[in-house]
């Protein structure tokens, strides 16, 4: 039996970089849980159904356009200044730039956009939102990750959680003076993440030594960003499009009811991403193993689908607690969340066999089943809502998943048996160079 490690060791380790950057990360991890789950119960209760229903419907409006001016640009960095070993100064500076471009470009079609689709919000939170998502949050994100790429996630982690920490005690302290409105709410959060972000910019040009503002910007960093986006705005698409629909075609109640069930379903697949974010690098790391990521894939989805359905069945049995908590408006929503609980667990089963996809060096095919199956969603959003409203986006959502799941697995299957072969053929021809001839030919 091994030894207990002394409290001093466990100590010693907790101090360690790696152990304080998880710590660090499952702080930010859990200020973003609380902050999601606060404006979930706080503005549904102060918004109403249709108010809420507006508020989603904003959301998905932004969030397939956020990719491009903060996610996509923050990975391009990353990969730029620490992956190729790009100058950090000039990187951040056109990393900056991007941003404000596409971040100033993105929110004016944004804005016009949700003026004619999103119903019961006015130009001031519209617009205040949209920044807010597109162009100041960006911003500050550009300075969190010059400080991970130069230091640590520790420093970055800091800087996000103080973001999310702030919007919290704003719609907090809203909700309490009983002035808790989607404009109001914006400008407060807008101002914020403004200052915030400019105290950022400042604060890292001085520790690095270098003026932290817009710059030239490379075409190289633009091409990275896009194909980072590709995936992610496209999978954004299909997660949201089914609340947009709903809103631009009037079904104001199902858009607020939907929305609030559907929060349920996102906070659910939290710990999934959590578990994702731990076990990427195991996809990665190469491996000429046989199977490797199939094998990968298929633990990580076992443990995935253990807890899909444990979340689906807890979700059946505590949904009439939902009106209780939201308000007596939000009745109708105890039916949708019960249908949209597996979504966890078709979730669960086709994100590793994604991840596998990356190890397999198969990023191109597992942007175009992504981007493929997200096109399909919206096709079926425009067929099967009109006349139907939730039901159509209820059925919309279960298929577009199911597909997702049997075309991932069945790239990944595919892709694993050619990456087998290949590796057979390869030790052949080192093992006996004369059966080379009758050795299989490499997959292309």
């Amino acid at each position: 039996m091994s030894a207990r490690p002394s409290p001093s060791a466990l100590l010693r380790k907790l101090r360690t970089p790696g152990a304080s950057e998880q710590i660090w990360a499952m702080a930010l991890e859990t200020g973003n849980i609380v902050g999601t789950m606060l404006a979930f119960l706080l503005l549904g209760r102060s918004l109403g159904v249709d108010g809420y229903g507006g508020y989603v419907s904003l959301y998905a409006v932004i969030s397939p356009l956020v990719t491009l001016s903060s996610s996509g640009v923050v990975m391009a960095l990353l990969q730029h200044a620490v992956a190729r070993d790009e100058p950090i100064a000039e990187t951040a500076r056109s990393s900056l730039s991007i941003v404000l471009l596409f971040g100033g470009v993105l929110s004016v079609g944004a804005s016009a956009f949700a003026f004619f689709v999103v119903g019961g919000l006015g130009p001031v939170a519209i617009v205040s939102i949209v920044l807010i998502e597109l162009v100041t949050t960006p911003v500050l994100l550009v300075g969190a990750t010059v400080i991970q790429a130069e230091t640590s996630f520790e420093g970055a982690a800091k800087v996000r959680l103080l973001l999310v920490a702030g919007r919290s005690v704003m719609l907090v302290a809203l909700f309490l003076a009983g002035a808790l409105t989607v404009a109001n709410l914006g400008i407060a959060q807008l101002t914020w993440s403004a200052l915030l972000g400019l105290v950022t910019l400042q604060n890292v040009g001085r520790r690095y030594g270098f003026s932290l503002v817009p710059g030239r910007i490379h075409p190289s960093h633009v091409r990275t960003n896009l194909v980072f986006s590709a995936a992610i705005s496209a999978d954004a698409v299909g997660n949201d499009g089914d609340k947009v629909v709903l809103a631009s075609y009037k079904y104001t109640e199902d858009t607020g009811l939907y929305g609030a069930a559907y929060r349920i379903v996102q906070l659910g697949m939290v710990p999934l991403g959590a578990l994702a974010n731990t076990t990427h690098v195991r996809f990665l790391a190469r491996s000429d193993e046989p199977r490797h990521y199939l094998k990968l894939a298929v633990r990580y989805s076992g443990i995935a689908a253990l807890y899909g359905i444990v979340f689906a069945i807890g979700v059946v049995i505590a949904a009439p607690i939902f009106p209780l908590v939201m308000g007596s408006s939000f009745e109708g929503s105890v039916e949708m969340a019960r249908w949209l609980s597996p979504i966890v667990l078709l979730r669960g089963l086709g994100m590793y066999s994604l991840n596998a996809l990356l190890g397999l060096g198969r990023t191109g095919l597992r942007t175009t089943i992504v981007v493929a199956n997200a096109a399909f969603g919206v096709t079926l959003y425009l067929i099967l809502i009109p006349g139907r409203g939730w039901h159509g986006a209820l059925i919309g959502t279960l298929i577009t998943e199911v597909l997702q799941v049997v075309m991932t697995w069945t790239a990944l299957l595919y892709c694993q048996r050619q990456r087998d072969r290949d590796l057979a053929r390869s030790v052949v021809v080192e093992t006996d160079p004369d059966r080379a001839e009758d050795a299989p030919e490499p997959a292309r």
